[in-house]
Parts: C-alpha cells; structure tokens; sequence
C-alpha cells in the first residue's frame, strides 16, 4: 500500500512537470533545466523510496540503467544533429525514462518510440509550412507518449 502510493506520487509529480514543460515549450521552446532537475529528483527519490518498501532495490538500480542508456543514446544524437534534439529535450526524456523504467528496462524505449510518434503529426505540419527551416516543439509529444506507455503499464501491472 505504501509502495504503491510512493509511485502515485512519482507519477503524480512527473504528469505536472510534463504539463510545464509541455506548456513552456509551446510558449517560448525551451525545457526549463531546473523544473526537470527538480521533478526529476523527486521522481528518483519516490521511487527510490517505493524500492525501499518493496525490498527490491535492483528494481530502482535497472529504472536508473534504462534513464542512462536512453540518456546516452540521446547525449549521442544531441551532439551528431545540431539544431534537432534541443538538450532539455534529453533532460525531460531522461526523467520519463527513469519513470518507465520502474515497469523494465524495455519500457523506457517504449515510451521514447511512443513521444515520437505522438510529436510526429506536429512534425510533418511544421515540415509542410516551413521546409527544411522546420523546427519540432518536441516536449508534448514526449510526455503523451509517456503518459500512454505509463497508463498501459499501470492498467496491466499496477504500480508497484
């Protein structure tokens, strides 16, 4: 019971990070650092804790794992495509992936492939009215995405 309402509030304290940054990447395109720093933080430390009441603390050590490999991956497309993955971008992915890795390592990628292609339509209208000037407002995308892959995880498994 404990555990469960320790991952409630992760969730909880990401959906409003995921409602700011979506919000501020509309407005201005930026991922403020410190919000997703903040959020993320808090995101470890409950879930940590929910390991802790689970007794399983490589569940938290393996979320840590999928956030890295995910993060690196992005470090790497970050630095070979100037101007097309913006680092808040990796910021904010790295947090939803350290949440969707509490369900597995699998799910974090799950829920990178999932803000893709839910940012995917803003994409192509961007590419339509713009051209290769076309710039992507990734923030909304990646946290649908994620909300979804967390939703189907949670229905099938719960959250702990």
């Amino acid at each position: 019971m404990m555990a469960s309402a320790l991952v409630w509030s992760a969730v909880a304290a990401w959906a409003v990070l995921g409602v700011y940054t979506s919000v501020t990447d509309l407005r201005r395109a930026i991922i403020p650092r410190r919000a997703v720093w903040q959020a993320g933080s808090l995101v470890a430390a409950l879930l940590a804790a929910a390991a802790g009441v689970v007794g399983d603390p490589l569940r938290l050590a393996w979320a840590a794992v999928a956030a890295a490999a995910v993060g690196l991956f992005l470090e790497v497309a970050y630095r070979t495509l100037p101007g097309r993955v913006g680092f808040g971008d990796v910021r904010l992915i790295i947090v939803n992936s350290l949440l969707a890795g509490w369900w597995g390592v699998q799910w974090s990628w799950w829920a990178l492939g999932a803000g893709a292609v839910a940012a995917l339509p803003a994409g192509v209208v961007s590419l339509a009215r713009k051209g290769r000037a076309a710039s992507v407002r990734w923030a909304p995308g990646l946290v649908v995405g994620t909300a979804t892959v967390l939703a189907l995880r949670i229905w099938a498994a719960g959250p702990v």
